[in-house]
Protein backbone atom coordinates (compact mmCIF):
# COMPACT_ATOMS: atom_id res chain seq x y z
CA UNK A 1 0.00 0.00 0.00
CA UNK A 2 2.62 2.23 0.90
CA UNK A 3 4.76 1.75 -2.41
CA UNK A 4 1.40 2.49 -4.26
CA UNK A 5 0.71 5.66 -2.16
CA UNK A 6 4.65 7.06 -2.33
CA UNK A 7 4.27 6.25 -6.21
CA UNK A 8 1.54 8.56 -6.53
CA UNK A 9 2.65 11.01 -4.51
CA UNK A 10 5.97 11.51 -6.55
CA UNK A 11 4.15 11.90 -9.71
CA UNK A 12 2.35 14.73 -7.97
CA UNK A 13 5.14 16.37 -6.54
CA UNK A 14 4.73 19.34 -8.88
CA UNK A 15 1.06 19.84 -8.79
CA UNK A 16 -0.07 23.13 -7.84
CA UNK A 17 -1.29 23.22 -4.05
CA UNK A 18 -4.90 23.73 -3.59
CA UNK A 19 -5.23 27.64 -2.15
CA UNK A 20 -8.96 29.06 -4.12
CA UNK A 21 -11.61 29.18 -1.28
CA UNK A 22 -14.26 27.62 -1.68
CA UNK A 23 -16.48 30.12 -3.01
CA UNK A 24 -14.49 31.38 -6.13
CA UNK A 25 -14.91 27.11 -6.47
CA UNK A 26 -18.55 28.10 -6.66
CA UNK A 27 -18.45 30.76 -8.83
CA UNK A 28 -15.67 29.03 -11.24
CA UNK A 29 -18.04 26.35 -11.81
CA UNK A 30 -21.03 28.36 -12.01
CA UNK A 31 -18.80 30.41 -14.95
CA UNK A 32 -18.01 26.37 -16.28
CA UNK A 33 -21.64 25.86 -16.80
CA UNK A 34 -22.47 29.33 -18.30
CA UNK A 35 -19.99 28.24 -21.02
CA UNK A 36 -21.66 24.98 -21.36
CA UNK A 37 -24.61 26.20 -21.67
CA UNK A 38 -23.57 28.73 -24.30
CA UNK A 39 -21.58 26.15 -26.05
CA UNK A 40 -24.11 23.76 -26.51
CA UNK A 41 -26.74 26.29 -27.52
CA UNK A 42 -24.45 27.22 -30.10
CA UNK A 43 -24.16 23.79 -31.07
CA UNK A 44 -28.25 23.79 -31.46
CA UNK A 45 -28.30 27.12 -33.78
CA UNK A 46 -25.38 25.70 -35.86
CA UNK A 47 -24.84 21.99 -36.08
CA UNK A 48 -28.27 21.23 -34.66
CA UNK A 49 -29.20 18.86 -37.61
CA UNK A 50 -26.32 16.47 -36.32
CA UNK A 51 -28.71 15.35 -34.05
CA UNK A 52 -30.28 12.43 -34.88
CA UNK A 53 -34.10 12.44 -36.10
CA UNK A 54 -37.12 10.13 -36.27
CA UNK A 55 -36.64 9.46 -39.96
CA UNK A 56 -32.92 9.70 -39.95
CA UNK A 57 -33.00 6.39 -37.19
CA UNK A 58 -35.61 4.63 -39.17
CA UNK A 59 -33.57 4.85 -42.73
CA UNK A 60 -30.21 3.81 -40.72
CA UNK A 61 -32.33 1.12 -38.88
CA UNK A 62 -33.43 -0.21 -42.24
CA UNK A 63 -29.87 -0.25 -43.98
CA UNK A 64 -28.76 -1.91 -41.03
CA UNK A 65 -31.42 -4.49 -41.45
CA UNK A 66 -30.67 -5.34 -44.82
CA UNK A 67 -26.99 -5.94 -44.09
CA UNK A 68 -27.75 -8.22 -41.40
CA UNK A 69 -29.51 -10.77 -43.70
CA UNK A 70 -32.65 -9.63 -42.65
CA UNK A 71 -32.83 -10.00 -38.78
CA UNK A 72 -34.82 -7.46 -37.01
CA UNK A 73 -33.32 -8.58 -32.93
CA UNK A 74 -29.33 -7.82 -34.45
CA UNK A 75 -30.39 -4.70 -36.19
CA UNK A 76 -32.41 -3.36 -33.32
CA UNK A 77 -29.38 -4.54 -30.56
CA UNK A 78 -26.94 -3.04 -32.53
CA UNK A 79 -28.77 0.66 -32.74
CA UNK A 80 -29.71 0.34 -29.33
CA UNK A 81 -26.46 0.15 -28.15
CA UNK A 82 -24.82 2.56 -30.26
CA UNK A 83 -26.69 5.47 -29.86
CA UNK A 84 -27.01 7.62 -26.55
CA UNK A 85 -30.77 8.93 -25.72
CA UNK A 86 -28.65 12.60 -25.92
CA UNK A 87 -27.95 11.95 -29.41
CA UNK A 88 -32.02 12.19 -30.29
CA UNK A 89 -33.09 15.89 -30.90
CA UNK A 90 -35.36 15.30 -27.95
CA UNK A 91 -36.61 12.15 -25.67
CA UNK A 92 -39.67 11.69 -27.57
CA UNK A 93 -38.06 11.12 -30.54
CA UNK A 94 -35.62 8.91 -28.73
CA UNK A 95 -38.63 7.04 -27.07
CA UNK A 96 -40.58 6.65 -30.26
CA UNK A 97 -37.63 5.33 -32.23
CA UNK A 98 -36.77 2.63 -28.93
CA UNK A 99 -40.58 1.65 -29.28
CA UNK A 100 -39.81 1.62 -33.54
CA UNK A 101 -36.92 -1.15 -33.19
CA UNK A 102 -39.51 -3.45 -30.38
CA UNK A 103 -42.20 -3.63 -32.54
CA UNK A 104 -40.23 -4.73 -35.11
CA UNK A 105 -38.48 -7.44 -33.49
CA UNK A 106 -42.03 -8.52 -31.78
CA UNK A 107 -43.36 -9.27 -35.12
CA UNK A 108 -41.08 -12.23 -35.58
CA UNK A 109 -40.28 -13.35 -32.10
CA UNK A 110 -41.70 -12.34 -28.73
CA UNK A 111 -39.10 -14.18 -26.66
CA UNK A 112 -36.95 -11.51 -28.69
CA UNK A 113 -38.76 -8.83 -27.96
CA UNK A 114 -38.31 -9.11 -24.23
CA UNK A 115 -34.92 -9.92 -24.38
CA UNK A 116 -34.51 -6.86 -26.53
CA UNK A 117 -36.30 -4.69 -23.52
CA UNK A 118 -34.06 -6.40 -21.04
CA UNK A 119 -30.91 -5.39 -23.67
CA UNK A 120 -32.25 -1.66 -23.23
CA UNK A 121 -32.95 -2.17 -19.69
CA UNK A 122 -29.35 -3.44 -18.91
CA UNK A 123 -28.11 -0.78 -21.05
CA UNK A 124 -29.47 2.35 -19.80
CA UNK A 125 -29.08 1.55 -16.04
CA UNK A 126 -25.03 0.92 -16.84
CA UNK A 127 -25.44 5.11 -17.97
CA UNK A 128 -27.27 5.45 -14.39
CA UNK A 129 -30.36 6.26 -16.52
CA UNK A 130 -32.60 4.43 -14.27
CA UNK A 131 -36.14 6.34 -14.81
CA UNK A 132 -35.78 5.25 -18.53
CA UNK A 133 -34.19 1.45 -17.74
CA UNK A 134 -37.12 0.84 -15.25
CA UNK A 135 -40.54 0.26 -17.31
CA UNK A 136 -38.79 -2.00 -20.16
CA UNK A 137 -37.41 -3.79 -17.30
CA UNK A 138 -40.75 -4.04 -15.84
CA UNK A 139 -42.43 -5.05 -19.46
CA UNK A 140 -39.77 -8.29 -19.06
CA UNK A 141 -41.06 -8.88 -15.31
CA UNK A 142 -44.72 -8.61 -16.65
CA UNK A 143 -43.84 -11.52 -19.33
CA UNK A 144 -41.52 -13.72 -16.65
CA UNK A 145 -44.55 -13.87 -14.20
CA UNK A 146 -45.75 -17.69 -14.12
CA UNK A 147 -42.85 -19.09 -16.26
CA UNK A 148 -40.10 -21.68 -15.85
CA UNK A 149 -36.55 -19.41 -15.00
CA UNK A 150 -35.03 -22.07 -17.87
CA UNK A 151 -37.10 -20.22 -20.28
CA UNK A 152 -34.56 -17.11 -20.00
CA UNK A 153 -31.12 -16.99 -20.50
CA UNK A 154 -30.84 -13.45 -18.72
CA UNK A 155 -33.21 -15.36 -15.33
CA UNK A 156 -30.44 -14.28 -13.21
CA UNK A 157 -29.43 -10.92 -14.74
CA UNK A 158 -32.46 -9.47 -14.74
CA UNK A 159 -32.93 -10.24 -10.66
CA UNK A 160 -29.36 -7.83 -10.21
CA UNK A 161 -30.54 -5.42 -12.71
CA UNK A 162 -33.64 -4.80 -11.12
CA UNK A 163 -32.45 -4.75 -7.52
CA UNK A 164 -29.67 -2.21 -8.33
CA UNK A 165 -32.66 -0.44 -10.24
CA UNK A 166 -34.90 -0.67 -7.11
CA UNK A 167 -31.51 0.26 -5.00
CA UNK A 168 -31.16 3.44 -6.52
CA UNK A 169 -34.68 4.26 -5.69
CA UNK A 170 -34.16 3.62 -2.42
CA UNK A 171 -36.82 1.10 -1.97
CA UNK A 172 -34.70 -1.09 -0.39
CA UNK A 173 -37.47 -3.62 0.44
CA UNK A 174 -38.31 -3.93 -3.06
CA UNK A 175 -34.36 -4.55 -4.14
CA UNK A 176 -33.52 -6.85 -1.28
CA UNK A 177 -36.75 -9.51 -2.54
CA UNK A 178 -34.62 -9.43 -6.10
CA UNK A 179 -31.10 -10.16 -4.27
CA UNK A 180 -32.38 -12.46 -2.28
CA UNK A 181 -33.55 -14.42 -5.50
CA UNK A 182 -29.81 -14.47 -6.19
CA UNK A 183 -28.26 -15.65 -3.30
CA UNK A 184 -30.78 -18.27 -2.55
CA UNK A 185 -29.72 -19.83 -5.89
CA UNK A 186 -26.91 -21.43 -5.78
CA UNK A 187 -27.11 -21.75 -9.75
CA UNK A 188 -26.69 -18.23 -9.72
CA UNK A 189 -23.38 -16.99 -11.81
CA UNK A 190 -20.52 -16.24 -9.13
CA UNK A 191 -20.08 -12.77 -10.03
CA UNK A 192 -23.87 -12.16 -9.53
CA UNK A 193 -23.47 -13.76 -6.16
CA UNK A 194 -20.58 -11.27 -4.81
CA UNK A 195 -22.60 -8.01 -6.23
CA UNK A 196 -25.42 -9.22 -4.60
CA UNK A 197 -23.34 -9.90 -1.10
CA UNK A 198 -21.96 -6.23 -1.61
CA UNK A 199 -25.43 -4.88 -2.38
CA UNK A 200 -27.03 -6.49 0.83
CA UNK A 201 -24.07 -4.62 2.42
CA UNK A 202 -24.31 -1.31 1.10
CA UNK A 203 -28.25 -1.41 1.96
CA UNK A 204 -27.91 -2.02 5.79
CA UNK A 205 -25.32 0.36 5.44
CA UNK A 206 -26.96 3.15 4.32
CA UNK A 207 -30.18 2.22 6.65
CA UNK A 208 -27.65 2.10 9.39
CA UNK A 209 -27.68 -1.74 10.52
CA UNK A 210 -24.33 -2.28 10.90
CA UNK A 211 -24.17 -5.89 11.62
CA UNK A 212 -26.23 -6.83 9.13
CA UNK A 213 -23.76 -4.73 6.74
CA UNK A 214 -20.65 -6.55 7.88
CA UNK A 215 -22.12 -9.58 7.70
CA UNK A 216 -23.21 -9.30 4.13
CA UNK A 217 -19.48 -7.66 2.95
CA UNK A 218 -17.70 -10.33 4.69
CA UNK A 219 -19.81 -12.86 2.82
CA UNK A 220 -19.04 -11.71 -0.23
CA UNK A 221 -15.35 -10.81 0.45
CA UNK A 222 -15.26 -14.71 1.13
CA UNK A 223 -16.75 -15.76 -1.98
CA UNK A 224 -14.67 -13.07 -3.80
CA UNK A 225 -11.39 -14.09 -2.59
CA UNK A 226 -12.46 -17.97 -3.47
CA UNK A 227 -13.00 -17.53 -6.92
CA UNK A 228 -10.25 -14.64 -7.68
CA UNK A 229 -12.37 -11.99 -8.17
CA UNK A 230 -9.54 -9.28 -7.42
CA UNK A 231 -11.84 -7.15 -8.52
CA UNK A 232 -14.77 -7.50 -6.11
CA UNK A 233 -11.74 -8.10 -3.41
CA UNK A 234 -10.83 -4.45 -3.80
CA UNK A 235 -14.17 -3.01 -3.73
CA UNK A 236 -15.62 -4.98 -1.01
CA UNK A 237 -12.62 -4.36 1.06
CA UNK A 238 -13.39 -1.13 0.60
CA UNK A 239 -16.82 -1.25 2.00
CA UNK A 240 -16.36 -3.61 4.31
CA UNK A 241 -12.97 -1.25 5.60
CA UNK A 242 -15.20 1.61 6.03
CA UNK A 243 -18.16 -0.31 8.11
CA UNK A 244 -15.75 -1.71 10.23
CA UNK A 245 -14.35 1.79 10.38
CA UNK A 246 -17.66 3.21 11.47
CA UNK A 247 -17.70 0.67 14.26
CA UNK A 248 -14.62 1.91 15.75
CA UNK A 249 -12.51 -1.73 14.64
CA UNK A 250 -9.89 0.69 13.04
CA UNK A 251 -7.44 -1.96 13.05
CA UNK A 252 -9.68 -4.67 11.23
CA UNK A 253 -10.83 -1.42 8.86
CA UNK A 254 -6.96 -0.12 7.76
CA UNK A 255 -5.73 -3.16 5.84
CA UNK A 256 -9.04 -3.89 3.75
CA UNK A 257 -9.06 0.08 2.54
CA UNK A 258 -5.29 -0.50 1.76
CA UNK A 259 -6.27 -3.51 -0.52
CA UNK A 260 -9.01 -1.34 -1.72
CA UNK A 261 -6.43 2.18 -2.40
CA UNK A 262 -4.07 -0.40 -4.17
CA UNK A 263 -6.29 -2.02 -6.22
CA UNK A 264 -8.20 1.38 -7.70
CA UNK A 265 -4.66 2.35 -8.86
CA UNK A 266 -4.00 -0.34 -10.52
CA UNK A 267 -7.18 -0.28 -12.02
CA UNK A 268 -6.54 3.07 -12.54
CA UNK A 269 -10.23 4.22 -10.84
CA UNK A 270 -8.89 6.98 -9.21
CA UNK A 271 -12.40 8.63 -7.46
CA UNK A 272 -12.48 5.50 -5.81
CA UNK A 273 -8.61 5.42 -4.70
CA UNK A 274 -8.88 8.54 -3.76
CA UNK A 275 -12.10 8.01 -1.19
CA UNK A 276 -9.51 5.02 -0.13
CA UNK A 277 -6.81 7.48 0.34
CA UNK A 278 -9.27 9.88 2.69
CA UNK A 279 -10.64 6.87 4.71
CA UNK A 280 -6.60 6.06 5.12
CA UNK A 281 -6.39 9.42 6.88
CA UNK A 282 -9.08 9.58 8.87
CA UNK A 283 -7.49 6.27 10.51
CA UNK A 284 -3.92 8.17 10.87
CA UNK A 285 -5.72 11.22 12.92
CA UNK A 286 -7.53 8.53 14.67
CA UNK A 287 -3.94 7.18 15.40
CA UNK A 288 -2.76 10.75 16.19
CA UNK A 289 -0.66 10.55 12.65
CA UNK A 290 -1.43 13.92 11.92
CA UNK A 291 1.68 14.27 9.24
CA UNK A 292 1.30 11.20 7.56
CA UNK A 293 -2.70 12.00 7.26
CA UNK A 294 -1.62 15.81 5.84
CA UNK A 295 0.31 14.04 3.17
CA UNK A 296 -2.29 11.60 2.17
CA UNK A 297 -4.85 15.14 2.30
CA UNK A 298 -2.23 16.91 0.14
CA UNK A 299 -2.46 13.81 -2.05
CA UNK A 300 -5.97 13.65 -2.69
CA UNK A 301 -6.24 17.41 -3.30
CA UNK A 302 -3.76 16.98 -6.38
CA UNK A 303 -5.94 14.12 -7.57
CA UNK A 304 -8.81 15.90 -7.62
CA UNK A 305 -7.22 18.58 -10.40
CA UNK A 306 -6.17 15.61 -12.60
CA UNK A 307 -9.02 13.51 -12.48
CA UNK A 308 -12.86 13.57 -12.65
CA UNK A 309 -14.54 13.35 -9.08
CA UNK A 310 -17.98 14.00 -7.44
CA UNK A 311 -18.98 16.03 -4.99
CA UNK A 312 -19.01 13.25 -2.29
CA UNK A 313 -15.13 13.02 -2.48
CA UNK A 314 -14.83 16.55 -2.01
CA UNK A 315 -17.34 16.57 0.86
CA UNK A 316 -15.07 13.61 3.01
CA UNK A 317 -12.01 15.45 1.45
CA UNK A 318 -13.35 18.78 3.81
CA UNK A 319 -14.43 16.52 6.34
CA UNK A 320 -11.47 15.25 7.29
CA UNK A 321 -9.13 17.92 6.93
CA UNK A 322 -11.19 20.02 9.30
CA UNK A 323 -10.71 17.21 11.55
CA UNK A 324 -6.99 17.40 10.78
CA UNK A 325 -6.68 20.69 11.23
CA UNK A 326 -8.61 20.77 14.71
CA UNK A 327 -6.07 17.75 15.85
CA UNK A 328 -3.39 20.71 14.92
CA UNK A 329 -4.98 23.45 16.38
CA UNK A 330 -5.49 25.91 13.09
CA UNK A 331 -9.10 26.40 14.54
CA UNK A 332 -9.26 29.23 11.85
CA UNK A 333 -8.54 26.33 9.10
CA UNK A 334 -10.56 24.07 10.72
CA UNK A 335 -13.52 26.37 10.71
CA UNK A 336 -12.91 27.08 7.29
CA UNK A 337 -12.50 23.65 6.03
CA UNK A 338 -15.53 22.98 8.12
CA UNK A 339 -17.58 25.48 6.14
CA UNK A 340 -16.71 23.96 3.13
CA UNK A 341 -17.71 20.70 4.27
CA UNK A 342 -21.06 22.11 5.21
CA UNK A 343 -21.86 23.63 1.87
CA UNK A 344 -21.15 20.21 -0.04
CA UNK A 345 -23.37 18.27 2.68
CA UNK A 346 -25.74 20.61 1.62
CA UNK A 347 -25.27 20.18 -1.75
CA UNK A 348 -25.28 16.75 -1.19
CA UNK A 349 -28.61 16.68 0.78
CA UNK A 350 -30.43 19.10 -1.99
CA UNK A 351 -29.37 17.14 -4.60
CA UNK A 352 -30.11 13.54 -2.77
CA UNK A 353 -33.73 14.99 -1.76
CA UNK A 354 -33.69 16.22 -5.48
CA UNK A 355 -33.14 12.83 -7.18
CA UNK A 356 -35.47 11.15 -4.33
CA UNK A 357 -38.60 13.57 -5.36
CA UNK A 358 -37.76 12.82 -9.06
CA UNK A 359 -37.41 9.39 -8.40
CA UNK A 360 -41.04 9.38 -6.19
CA UNK A 361 -42.61 11.22 -9.06
CA UNK A 362 -41.17 9.03 -11.45
CA UNK A 363 -42.70 5.88 -8.92
CA UNK A 364 -45.66 7.88 -8.65
CA UNK A 365 -46.59 8.37 -12.29
CA UNK A 366 -45.15 5.21 -13.53
CA UNK A 367 -47.35 3.19 -11.11
CA UNK A 368 -50.60 5.54 -12.08
CA UNK A 369 -49.77 4.56 -15.59
CA UNK A 370 -49.96 0.70 -14.74
CA UNK A 371 -52.54 1.78 -12.70
CA UNK A 372 -54.31 3.49 -16.48
CA UNK A 373 -53.48 0.42 -18.09
CA UNK A 374 -54.43 -2.04 -15.94
CA UNK A 375 -58.11 -0.22 -15.52
CA UNK A 376 -58.29 -0.25 -19.60
CA UNK A 377 -57.22 -3.73 -19.47
CA UNK A 378 -59.38 -4.71 -16.99
CA UNK A 379 -62.39 -3.05 -18.86
CA UNK A 380 -60.98 -4.21 -22.21
CA UNK A 381 -61.13 -7.76 -20.74
CA UNK A 382 -64.56 -6.88 -19.52
CA UNK A 383 -66.14 -5.80 -22.64
CA UNK A 384 -64.47 -9.16 -24.00
CA UNK A 385 -66.59 -10.87 -21.53
CA UNK A 386 -69.56 -8.89 -22.74
CA UNK A 387 -69.02 -9.26 -26.19
CA UNK A 388 -68.37 -13.17 -25.92
CA UNK A 389 -71.38 -13.37 -23.63
CA UNK A 390 -73.29 -11.42 -25.98
CA UNK A 391 -71.83 -13.29 -28.51
CA UNK A 392 -72.99 -16.94 -26.47
CA UNK A 393 -76.47 -15.39 -26.24
CA UNK A 394 -77.23 -14.54 -29.66
CA UNK A 395 -75.29 -18.12 -31.13
CA UNK A 396 -77.62 -19.62 -28.33
CA UNK A 397 -80.86 -17.50 -29.69
CA UNK A 398 -80.00 -18.36 -33.14
CA UNK A 399 -79.20 -21.89 -32.31
CA UNK A 400 -82.95 -22.10 -30.75
CA UNK A 401 -84.73 -20.03 -33.52
CA UNK A 402 -82.43 -22.72 -35.82
CA UNK A 403 -84.21 -25.40 -33.24
CA UNK A 404 -87.68 -24.23 -33.53
CA UNK A 405 -87.65 -22.84 -36.99
CA UNK A 406 -86.45 -26.84 -37.86
CA UNK A 407 -89.27 -28.22 -35.61
CA UNK A 408 -91.38 -25.83 -37.55
CA UNK A 409 -90.33 -26.97 -40.74
CA UNK A 410 -90.18 -30.58 -39.56
CA UNK A 411 -94.01 -30.14 -38.54
CA UNK A 412 -95.22 -28.44 -41.28
CA UNK A 413 -93.66 -30.97 -43.76
CA UNK A 414 -95.01 -33.91 -40.94
CA UNK A 415 -98.38 -32.31 -41.41
CA UNK A 416 -98.21 -32.00 -44.90
CA UNK A 417 -97.16 -35.63 -45.16
CA UNK A 418 -100.26 -36.16 -42.71
CA UNK A 419 -102.22 -34.11 -45.24
CA UNK A 420 -101.22 -36.09 -47.94
CA UNK A 421 -101.98 -39.15 -46.37
CA UNK A 422 -105.85 -37.44 -45.29
CA UNK A 423 -105.74 -36.73 -48.88
CA UNK A 424 -105.19 -39.76 -50.30
CA UNK A 425 -106.91 -41.35 -48.05
CA UNK A 426 -109.95 -39.22 -48.60
CA UNK A 427 -109.35 -39.50 -52.41
CA UNK A 428 -109.34 -43.61 -51.95
CA UNK A 429 -112.30 -43.10 -49.81
CA UNK A 430 -114.12 -40.88 -52.61
CA UNK A 431 -113.36 -43.61 -54.81
CA UNK A 432 -114.53 -45.93 -52.59
CA UNK A 433 -117.35 -44.07 -52.46
CA UNK A 434 -117.80 -43.80 -55.60
CA UNK A 435 -117.28 -46.84 -56.77
CA UNK A 436 -120.07 -48.04 -54.19
CA UNK A 437 -122.18 -45.55 -55.27
CA UNK A 438 -122.28 -46.69 -58.71
CA UNK A 439 -122.36 -50.05 -57.78
CA UNK A 440 -125.54 -49.40 -55.99
CA UNK A 441 -126.74 -47.86 -59.04
CA UNK A 442 -126.14 -50.99 -61.10
CA UNK A 443 -127.36 -52.64 -58.76
CA UNK A 444 -130.65 -50.70 -59.00
CA UNK A 445 -130.53 -50.57 -62.39
CA UNK A 446 -129.88 -54.20 -63.11
CA UNK A 447 -132.57 -54.65 -60.76
CA UNK A 448 -134.91 -52.62 -62.40
CA UNK A 449 -134.38 -54.66 -65.40
CA UNK A 450 -134.66 -57.78 -63.75
CA UNK A 451 -137.97 -56.35 -62.85
CA UNK A 452 -139.04 -55.38 -66.30
CA UNK A 453 -138.09 -58.73 -67.42
CA UNK A 454 -140.44 -60.57 -64.84
CA UNK A 455 -143.66 -57.84 -65.52
CA UNK A 456 -143.39 -58.47 -69.34
CA UNK A 457 -143.23 -62.31 -69.05
CA UNK A 458 -146.48 -61.90 -66.71
CA UNK A 459 -148.49 -59.97 -69.31
CA UNK A 460 -146.81 -61.95 -71.64
CA UNK A 461 -148.88 -65.37 -69.66
CA UNK A 462 -151.99 -63.10 -69.40
CA UNK A 463 -152.76 -62.68 -72.51
CA UNK A 464 -151.73 -66.15 -73.65
CA UNK A 465 -154.38 -67.45 -71.01
CA UNK A 466 -157.41 -64.90 -70.43
CA UNK A 467 -159.12 -65.09 -67.59
CA UNK A 468 -162.56 -63.58 -66.89
CA UNK A 469 -161.22 -61.77 -63.95
CA UNK A 470 -157.60 -61.06 -62.58
CA UNK A 471 -157.39 -63.07 -59.28
CA UNK A 472 -156.30 -61.66 -55.66
CA UNK A 473 -152.41 -63.05 -56.05
CA UNK A 474 -151.64 -61.52 -59.43
CA UNK A 475 -153.02 -58.14 -58.38
CA UNK A 476 -150.34 -58.03 -54.88
CA UNK A 477 -147.63 -59.66 -57.79
CA UNK A 478 -148.44 -56.60 -59.94
CA UNK A 479 -148.30 -54.13 -56.79
CA UNK A 480 -145.42 -55.74 -55.55
CA UNK A 481 -143.42 -55.62 -58.88
CA UNK A 482 -144.45 -51.61 -59.76
CA UNK A 483 -143.17 -51.27 -56.05
CA UNK A 484 -140.01 -52.35 -56.93
CA UNK A 485 -139.50 -50.25 -60.20
CA UNK A 486 -139.22 -47.23 -57.95
CA UNK A 487 -136.08 -46.46 -55.99
CA UNK A 488 -136.86 -47.65 -52.51
CA UNK A 489 -136.51 -45.58 -49.39
CA UNK A 490 -133.62 -47.38 -48.25
CA UNK A 491 -132.41 -48.01 -51.35
CA UNK A 492 -132.36 -44.01 -51.58
CA UNK A 493 -130.44 -43.59 -47.82
CA UNK A 494 -127.50 -45.86 -49.18
CA UNK A 495 -127.20 -43.72 -52.16
CA UNK A 496 -127.73 -40.22 -50.35
CA UNK A 497 -125.35 -41.00 -47.59
CA UNK A 498 -122.36 -42.42 -50.20
CA UNK A 499 -123.64 -38.85 -52.76
CA UNK A 500 -123.11 -36.66 -49.14
CA UNK A 501 -119.78 -38.08 -49.17
CA UNK A 502 -118.77 -37.70 -52.38
CA UNK A 503 -120.52 -34.45 -52.34
CA UNK A 504 -120.76 -32.65 -48.94
CA UNK A 505 -123.70 -30.67 -48.94
CA UNK A 506 -124.59 -31.11 -52.45
CA UNK A 507 -128.43 -31.54 -50.92
CA UNK A 508 -128.90 -28.47 -48.70
CA UNK A 509 -127.41 -26.38 -51.99
CA UNK A 510 -129.95 -27.74 -53.84
CA UNK A 511 -132.84 -27.66 -51.77
CA UNK A 512 -132.27 -23.48 -51.32
CA UNK A 513 -132.28 -23.32 -54.87
CA UNK A 514 -136.38 -23.38 -54.98
CA UNK A 515 -139.19 -23.82 -52.28
CA UNK A 516 -140.53 -26.02 -55.06
CA UNK A 517 -138.07 -28.75 -55.08
CA UNK A 518 -139.02 -32.36 -54.52
CA UNK A 519 -137.29 -35.37 -53.99
CA UNK A 520 -138.08 -36.87 -57.49
CA UNK A 521 -136.17 -33.53 -58.41
CA UNK A 522 -133.36 -34.44 -56.19
CA UNK A 523 -132.52 -37.64 -57.19
CA UNK A 524 -132.70 -36.07 -60.80
CA UNK A 525 -130.45 -33.37 -59.34
CA UNK A 526 -128.01 -35.95 -58.00
CA UNK A 527 -127.82 -38.58 -61.35
CA UNK A 528 -127.01 -34.86 -62.87
CA UNK A 529 -124.30 -34.50 -61.08
CA UNK A 530 -123.02 -37.71 -61.47
CA UNK A 531 -122.98 -37.35 -65.18
CA UNK A 532 -125.36 -40.09 -65.69
CA UNK A 533 -127.05 -40.12 -69.17
CA UNK A 534 -130.99 -40.37 -69.74
CA UNK A 535 -131.11 -43.49 -70.29
CA UNK A 536 -129.09 -44.23 -67.24
CA UNK A 537 -131.30 -42.34 -65.57
CA UNK A 538 -134.11 -43.71 -66.58
CA UNK A 539 -133.04 -47.30 -65.68
CA UNK A 540 -131.71 -46.33 -62.36
CA UNK A 541 -135.32 -44.71 -61.18
CA UNK A 542 -137.21 -47.22 -63.12
CA UNK A 543 -138.86 -45.14 -64.98
CA UNK A 544 -139.51 -44.28 -68.77
CA UNK A 545 -137.05 -41.97 -70.70
CA UNK A 546 -140.10 -39.92 -71.04
CA UNK A 547 -140.63 -39.58 -67.75
CA UNK A 548 -136.94 -38.55 -67.09
CA UNK A 549 -137.36 -35.85 -69.55
CA UNK A 550 -140.41 -34.61 -68.08
CA UNK A 551 -139.19 -34.58 -64.64
CA UNK A 552 -136.49 -32.51 -66.35
CA UNK A 553 -138.32 -30.26 -68.46
CA UNK A 554 -140.01 -29.41 -64.16
CA UNK A 555 -137.26 -28.85 -62.42
CA UNK A 556 -135.71 -26.62 -65.29
CA UNK A 557 -139.26 -24.53 -65.07
CA UNK A 558 -138.77 -24.53 -60.92
CA UNK A 559 -135.39 -23.12 -61.68
CA UNK A 560 -136.40 -20.67 -64.31
CA UNK A 561 -133.60 -22.55 -66.67
CA UNK A 562 -134.40 -22.71 -70.31
CA UNK A 563 -131.81 -24.88 -71.62
CA UNK A 564 -130.79 -28.66 -70.33
CA UNK A 565 -127.04 -27.39 -70.27
CA UNK A 566 -127.53 -24.56 -68.08
CA UNK A 567 -129.41 -27.05 -65.37
CA UNK A 568 -126.21 -29.50 -65.39
CA UNK A 569 -124.26 -26.17 -65.55
CA UNK A 570 -126.01 -24.90 -62.17
CA UNK A 571 -126.08 -28.22 -60.51
CA UNK A 572 -122.15 -29.27 -61.28
CA UNK A 573 -121.60 -26.05 -59.66
CA UNK A 574 -123.01 -26.89 -56.36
Amino acid sequence: MFTSFKIVQLNLQTAKKPNAEFKKYKIMNKAILLLCILFFRSAILLGGTNKISYTKAVTIYRKEFAQHHQNHFLTSKELVYKWRKEEFQNPEVWSAFMEYCLNEVKSKSEADYYALCFDLGENLSLFGQFQDAFPFLFRVEEYMRGKSKDAFPYYYEFQNRMGLVYYNFKRFHQAKKYFRILINDTEAPINLRISTFNSFGLIYRTTNQLDSSQHYFELGLVLARKNNREDWVGIISGNLGECYYKRNKIDLAKPLIETDYKNSCESKQWESAMLALISLARIDINKQLLQAAQVKLQTVDSLTKLYFHGVTLRRNYWETLALLKDKMGDYQAAFTAQQRYLDYLDTINEQEELINFHNTEFQIEFQKKQAQIKLLASKKKRAEQILTLSIGIVCCILLGLIIVVRQIILKRRKEREVLTLQKLRAEDELKNVDSQMRLVLSNLSEKNDLIDQLQQEIEHYNSSVPTLETSSDQIQLLDKLQSFKLLTSDDWDVFRKLFEKLHPGFFDRFEHLSEEITKADLRLGALIRLKSSTNEMAKILGISIESVQRTHLRLRKKLMLEQAIDLERLIRSL
